[in-house]
């Protein structure tokens, strides 16, 4: 793609398929390696002979391995353009994914999955920025929506992918088809990636320049508003991502391939809210759509808490409020995503970076926590997920507090 291309791209906000399939591909390995193993994870324990708590941990290595490289990729990428920490990240990613392979214990499918997160981060950081190159504003909200809209796709065709995976082969095999696509995704970054960063400031990557850049961001109350906004709605998701393998397979009884299913109403919300956002956005504004969607995660977690309290158990009081957190957690990721990285193009990667890295590491959190609780009743996921709602509806307030005093 050459140079007048890309301002094509700036001026009318419309990327070309080809662009937009590598966009998706990258921006879902993460993804990828997160879901389609999920109903994998009692046969892993079986496997291993771990506890539950333990193999969880897989999930929460991984989002940490994710969350710490981003600090590295972002300024490395605005020091040197977006192509080289994407194919090195995506490098990593294919060789832990081997490791996860032939894994003989749980020590080493844990170590494996944190070389997995520590690749996968490049394609966190350094795709938003790289989505940024290419647009702004509204049509960075909009393009934001439309990559939500792909990547449900991937969200309810990966844990339906491992169901029948885990089903009719064995947990190992979910690995080979995430180091299948990692390579793919490399050989494509390749030969297909262009060079979107046309100004890389060599500076970015020395220690005073970071401080000043980290410092402005971490100073500025609309970025982190925006961000803690989308951390939160993550942690939300990850929580539930954490807790329903065995809530639902284990206490609850469904197969693999259920649960694989299951995974469609979810995805059907993310959709739901990338086709809301890229209708509405530009006539209502982002701040308003950003606050439509965290109302849409404390109704739908609201909803799982009040049903919890009256001691009904079963899938459906489980996944319907679910499907409706996704539906705000997508309208959130989308608005606060671009909130947060509008004001600050000239640092976009270290701004990717911390935005990032505020986000996967809440997640990471999060499903530490979630991995000590025991998941006997939708409960404890309920009970976390209503006071992750409340904390997004005060970072949305900060920013947008701020955001009106400096105008």
């Amino acid at each position: 793609m050459q140079q007048h291309n890309i301002q094509e791209i700036n001026s009318t906000g419309k990327v070309p398929w080809r662009l937009f399939i590598l966009l998706f591909m990258f921006a879902t390995l993460g993804q990828l390696a997160v879901d389609l193993y999920l109903p994998s994870l009692p046969a892993i324990s079986r496997a291993f002979e771990a506890s539950h708590a333990t193999v969880q941990m897989t999930i929460a290595v991984f989002l940490l391995g994710v969350g710490a490289s981003q600090l590295f990729y972002g300024p490395w990428s605005d020091a040197v353009g977006r192509r080289r920490p994407l194919l090195t990240g995506v490098g990593l990613t294919v060789l832990g994914s081997i490791l996860c392979c032939v894994a003989p214990n749980i020590h080493i499918l844990i170590l494996g999955r944190l070389l997995q997160g520590l690749g996968a981060g490049a394609c966190n950081s350094v795709g938003r920025s790289l989505i940024r190159d290419l647009v702004s504003g509204h049509y960075l909200s909009r393009l934001g929506g439309q990559m939500g809209m792909a990547s449900s796709f991937m969200v309810a065709v990966a844990p339906a992918i491992g169901g029948y995976i885990q089903h009719y082969t064995s947990w190992r095999v979910s690995f080979v088809v995430i180091f299948i696509y990692a390579s793919i995704v490399l050989a494509l970054l390749w030969h297909s990636l262009p060079e979107t960063h046309k100004k890389p400031d060599p500076q970015a990557i020395h220690f005073k320049r970071l401080v000043h850049n980290y410092g402005q961001l971490l100073a500025s109350p609309v970025f982190l508003g925006n961000a803690f906004c989308a951390a939160i709605a993550y942690s939300g998701i990850i929580a539930y991502i954490t807790a329903s393998p065995f809530l639902l397979q284990t206490t609850l009884k469904i197969s693999p391939v259920q649960f694989g299913w299951l995974a469609l109403l979810n995805a059907t919300g993310i959709f739901t809210s990338g086709m809301i956002n890229s209708h509405c956005v530009v006539r209502y504004g982002i701040p308003k759509m950003l606050f439509s969607g965290i109302l849409a995660m404390s109704l739908g977690a609201g909803i799982m808490l009040g049903i919890g309290c009256f001691g009904v158990l079963n899938v459906v009081v489980i996944v319907l409020p679910m499907a409706l957190f996704c539906m705000g957690a997508g309208l959130t990721f989308q608005n606060a995503s671009a909130g947060a990285l509008e004001s600050f193009g000239h640092i976009a990667g270290s701004a990717g970076a911390i935005y990032g890295t505020l986000q996967i590491s809440s997640g990471a959190l999060v499903s530490a926590f979630m991995s000590l609780l025991h998941e006997k009743t939708q409960l404890p996921l309920a009970a976390t997920q209503v006071g992750l709602a409340l904390l997004a509806m005060i970072a949305w307030r900060v920013a947008q507090r701020a955001e009106r005093r400096s105008k």
